[in-house]
């Protein structure tokens, strides 16, 4: 048992050795994008985009980078041999060898009793508990986090899946509407759309089989016009893979969750990606910015309302959907 405290403690120590190094660099890497962004704030927010989600997979890999890896045994040079060195031989007049006489010890007399052997003492759990390290405890409670972020993951999937039991295949209208634009989007495969009676905003949702969440009382709400522009926004998030893509901020953001550059990175990342995603429906839509501007404040309008912000916290905590949309968690 106190192996394994003293294994836990060598684990503290390298833990935090790693993220130590971890806040100086991921500061100094955000800084530099920050910048390079700044620097391609008049360019395509697909630019800006790719340039953010690199940040998120190095700050992924950022930790691995302080351990070494040993070479191949073929590739280790051997380790240099001591020099010989020879003494000369010592005079013997000067320096005459005594012969070493025997020496004799008395034999030990026999004692009535044997002592017996004494069985050590388990340290107890005060005791084991004692030689736990601040480091040890400190990535403890960073290991708790994380899997209490994990578990919060769950509960969103969970009342995601809530929500679109009851959900119903759209009318024959919609379903063409929606799949005249995936093939001007330029999907192969149109996702599956889904209509829900509940007051929430427009998302897509799922990994490997995308569906697209329609909300009836929006849809209701909007004309022909917009709504081919918020359905169009849809399906570019399904375009751009964002839904796979979206879990490397999102993973980011749970392990590193105490560091705010981490955070403020995958905010720069969401919204470039939602900027991609309304370039690209402005663009297949072939209205004018003002039109679809028009629109985002509708939809915004609509989400903001009471019984849409209480499913969207059931669905993403503290974020709305429509700016959680390509999240892994639901959207």
């Amino acid at each position: 048992m106190l192996t394994m405290f003293q294994t836990l403690n060598g684990w503290g120590e390298g833990w935090l050795r790693a993220m130590g190094a971890f806040l100086w660099q991921s500061v100094l890497l955000v800084a530099l994008a920050a910048a390079v962004a700044w620097w391609l704030r008049r360019s395509s927010p697909v630019v800006r985009y790719w340039l953010w989600q690199i940040v998120a997979v190095k700050l992924l890999l950022m930790p691995f980078w302080t351990f070494a890896i040993p070479h191949p045994s073929w590739a280790r040079s051997a380790p240099p041999s001591p020099p010989v060195t020879f003494e000369p031989p010592e005079d013997f007049a000067v320096r005459p060898s005594r012969p070493v006489l025997p020496h004799r010890f008395p034999a030990a007399e026999p004692t009535g009793t044997a002592d017996a052997p004494q069985s050590p003492q388990s340290p107890s759990l005060g005791e084991l508990l004692a030689t736990i390290s601040w480091q040890t405890w400190l990535m403890s409670a960073w290991f708790a986090a994380v899997l209490w972020q994990l578990l919060g993951l769950l509960r969103q999937r969970l009342r995601l899946a809530g929500l679109l039991r009851p959900a119903v295949a759209d009318d024959e209208e919609l379903a063409r509407l929606v799949a005249e634009l995936a093939a001007r989007v330029g999907l192969r495969r149109m996702p599956a759309a889904v209509c829900v009676a509940g007051d929430c905003p427009l998302f897509v949702c799922g990994l490997w089989r995308p569906r697209l969440v329609l909300p009836s009382r929006l849809i209701r709400s909007l004309d022909e016009a917009k709504r081919r522009q918020v359905i169009l926004h849809e399906l570019a998030h399904v375009k751009r893979h964002d839904l796979l893509w979206g879990w490397t901020a999102e993973i980011a953001r749970i392990v590193y969750f105490f560091h705010p550059a981490v955070w403020w990175a995958a905010y720069r990342l969401r919204l470039e990606r939602e900027l991609a995603c309304d370039q690209l429906a402005m663009a297949r839509s072939g209205h004018p910015p003002a039109d679809y501007a028009e629109t985002l404040v509708q939809v915004v309008s609509h989400a903001s309302e009471p019984a849409a912000m209480a499913i969207a916290a059931g669905l993403t905590g503290s974020q709305p959907p429509s700016e959680h949309e390509s999240q892994p968690n639901g959207s």
